[in-house]
């Protein structure tokens, strides 16, 4: 059997951009399987929804999210790429990670109250839109109903999908104050140039 030009001009291309050659992953050593390949850390909701909630309030990780909300990242892509990382290494199944995506966002938008930071579901939901002439009335009417979608969706996120002893450690939990606030008591000077006499 012949290979083609083009076969062979797609794989040079890939190998160029560093991509991997397509059934690659299936002469991988079967001794060192990827962690996602194993079997998972976490197969219980609720123990894999603690551990995301231990994460999630570590203080270095959460002062991180909360900075990231202030500038504008969605809740949702939070989310995303807090249970994404859990997949990757191995702590849940993709199946269990759609089922922990609500209680991730709950949990996210608390700190995000908590700490008195407005907060977006996507980044860039402004709200507000320009649409140019050239744009067809059929398209803006399915825009609108995917954003429909996502706003229910998002909205149906309530507090009972998180446990109550995950939302009273929520309340508990104190946020340290921002590098950004104005320090209340100033300190007085122990150097000698200061000293008065």
């Amino acid at each position: 059997m012949a290979t083609s030009e083009k076969a062979i001009n797609f794989m040079q291309g890939s190998l160029e951009r560093g991509k991997a050659i397509p059934g690659q992953s299936l002469t991988n050593d079967p001794q060192q399987p990827y962690n996602w390949e194993k079997p998972v850390e976490y197969t219980n909701p609720r123990e894999a929804m603690l551990y995301v909630f231990e994460t999630l309030t570590v203080p270095e990780t959460t002062e991180n999210i909360l900075l990231s909300l202030n500038n504008g990242v969605g809740i949702i892509d939070i989310a995303s790429i807090t249970l994404y990382s859990g997949f990757l290494e191995g702590k849940w199944s993709p199946d269990l990670m759609l089922l922990l995506m609500e209680p991730t966002m709950y949990m996210i938008m608390a700190l995000a109250e908590k700490a008195d930071i407005n907060y977006s579901l996507e980044a860039g939901d402004d709200g507000v839109q320009e649409v140019s002439p050239e744009f067809k009335i059929a398209d803006l009417n399915d825009k609108i109903s995917i954003q429909d979608a996502k706003l229910k969706a998002a909205q149906k996120a309530s507090p009972q999908s998180v446990p109550q002893d995950v939302r009273e450690i929520i309340e508990e939990t104190e946020l340290s104050p921002s590098l950004l606030e104005r320090v209340k008591e100033q300190t007085q000077s122990k150097s000698l140039l200061g000293r008065e006499e």
